[in-house]
């Protein structure tokens, strides 16, 4: 395995600048360039050396472009979802006592499905939809990718959308 490190290595240092300049032209913003290019190196890492170094060049590479691909389809979900979560009926406020009572019980099955997530994805969502941190300073804040920050965000909004539909079918 440290033989493998000591190649990934050698890729990272031959590798890394192109493979940036590549990413920031297909997903043209550079820090999503670069943890795309980290997290490219780290599977690279987890996956094991190929037969050659070309075909370790070509894995590299293509998993680039992978990565990128599938940031596009990523902020593409992450984008319908975000369209369809917030309901209209919470722009203005309820004009009845019925409705008044529909809107507290929706916001109490928010509420619960909250809950139902994972202590982390559920800070992660509150930090940025609640409280409007960055998701790069959520990122740093847990150590992790801003890649990661978004799926966790892209899993909340999931959930709690299914959630808030099981309820609004149920009322």
């Amino acid at each position: 395995m440290s033989n493998w490190r000591t190649k990934v290595s050698c890729l990272f240092q031959g590798h890394h600048s192109k493979l940036e300049a590549l990413l920031r032209k297909r997903v043209g913003n550079s820090e999503i360039a670069a943890d795309l290019v980290q997290d490219v190196f780290l599977r690279t890492l987890a996956a094991g050396p190929r037969h050659t170094e070309a075909d370790d060049q070509r894995v590299l590479y293509a998993s680039a472009r992978n990565a990128a691909t599938e940031h596009h389809r990523s902020q593409r979900r992450r984008s319908e979802i975000i369209s369809r979560v917030v309901p209209e009926q919470f722009a203005a406020p309820p004009a009845s006592p019925e409705a008044t009572l529909q809107a507290r019980q929706t916001l109490s099955a928010l509420d619960q499905a909250l809950t139902q997530l994972s202590p982390r994805c559920r800070e992660i969502f509150i930090l940025r939809r609640v409280e409007g941190v960055s998701n790069e300073e959520i990122a740093r804040r847990h150590g992790i990718s801003i890649n990661s920050v978004e799926k966790h965000i892209a899993r909340a909004l999931r959930h709690c959308q299914a959630r808030l539909a099981d309820h609004l079918r149920e009322s």
